[in-house]
Order: structure tokens, then sequence, then C-alpha cells
């Protein structure tokens, strides 16, 4: 199963890249082994606050991805 993530801000300076593609292993994987496998691979991404977007929805709860989703990372906005 293959996803795209995308990373903004702060986010994509970290992990020095807007976007790649993810090859995930097995085919029952959630947003949650996601996270836990972005955190090994970039370590830096443990002490940032961001959230989720599972194909252009914000989510707050774990689920399961599919193959091609599109996943953001999305650094807090602020307002003015």
């Amino acid at each position: 199963m293959t996803i795209t993530l995308k990373y903004f801000g702060l986010l994509a300076d970290i992990t020095n890249t807007n976007e790649e593609l993810f090859r995930l292993e097995k085919s029952d994987f959630t947003t949650n082994d996601l996270m836990q496998q972005l955190n090994e691979k970039y370590t830096g991404l443990q002490n940032v606050s961001f959230v989720i977007a599972v194909n252009k929805s914000i989510t707050s709860t774990e689920i399961n991805l599919n193959n091609n989703d599109t996943i953001a990372l999305l650094p807090p906005f602020a307002g003015g």
C-alpha cells in the first residue's frame, strides 16, 4: 500500500521535503501506526504539535489508512 505524505511549515523544514510517497508493508495500517513510523524516521517531529488530515479532512481519532490516501501534516495556524 502506498500513501502520499504532505508536510507544511516547520514540518517541511524538519523532514526536508514538502511531499513524499510512503510505502506501507501491511494493509491494516492506522494513523497511529503512521505517526509511530514517522517519529522514528524524523525524530524532530516528536517535539512539534500538529494535526493530521486524511484526504483533506482533519482527524483527531485513529483511523485506518487506504491505498492512495493523501495525508497532510499541518502545523498550528495563526490568525490575525
